[in-house]
């Protein structure tokens, strides 16, 4: 689907190519949270980074991108580097560069202590945001510092709930697309991780949002929401008459 001339979000995946840029984007991916819950006792099916690795093939294929820019929130565990995370993310990053993908990751609130696999992988690790072409890419959990023409960020983890007659709902993944106060463009995209369920952001007040570009920058119920479906996107329309929406 693409938002402008600019800009495709990939069908079907929480996947955005930025055209000038070459570059594909995914945001919260949140490696090691198996390995995390396993230490706490429970037991999940290890399934989030082969998903990751999938999407990011097929993008890469259908794009021709060279880069692969993730916008905060790599590792999932809030404190040190863990065993289960380098490991994943070591073979994210050799499955990257198999593709002939450069990296460049953005810290996000959960990346403590990311730096450490500088010494051994060449990637790009970028504190606060990127800023090229135009495009300023952040975590989202900080207010911005620079002026851009269109903001990409993560971290709300975007969701779309659905209720039925019947009683039961539908939560559908989203990313949230329209102008800020100034009249820039912004867009947040949903989690990549499969266990990152996000924000219901129809049913959340703005003041209860977690990040500020959507409680303080722009009027959320103006945005456009873009669910993810089965191998499609579908343009839900503005998130004000979503609210209390039941099919």
């Amino acid at each position: 689907m693409k938002i402008n001339e600019y800009i495709d979000l990939l069908e079907g995946m929480p996947v955005v190519y930025v055209r000038p840029l070459n570059s594909i984007v995914i945001s919260d991916p949140h490696l090691g949270y198996e390995g995390q819950m396993s230490s706490l006792g429970t037991l999940i099916p290890s399934k989030n980074l082969e998903f990751i690795k999938n999407i990011i093939n097929k993008s890469s294929i259908s794009t021709g991108a060279d880069r692969l820019i993730i916008t905060g929130d790599l590792k999932n565990d809030f404190s040190d580097l863990k065993q289960y995370e380098r490991k994943e993310i070591g073979e994210l990053i050799k499955f990257c560069e198999s593709l002939g993908l450069g990296l460049s990751f953005v810290k996000g609130n959960h990346d403590n202590y990311l730096d450490r696999i500088k010494s051994t992988y060449n990637v790009e690790i970028f504190k606060d945001y990127i800023c090229e072409k135009g495009f300023y890419i952040a975590h989202g959990d900080e207010l911005p510092v620079l002026d851009a023409d269109f903001y990409l960020i993560g971290h709300e983890h975007p969701s779309i709930v659905i209720y039925r007659y019947t009683g039961s709902k539908e939560k559908m993944k989203a990313f949230l697309y329209g102008d800020m106060y100034n009249k820039k463009k912004l867009l947040v995209l949903p989690a990549a991780s499969i266990f990152a369920t996000g924000t219901d952001i129809n049913e959340t007040e703005k003041k209860d949002l977690l990040s500020p570009y959507l409680r303080d920058f722009c009027d959320v119920d103006q945005l456009n929401a873009i669910c993810i479906s089965q191998e499609e996107n579908l343009n839900f329309g503005r998130v004000k008459d979503l609210r209390n929406i039941i099919v």
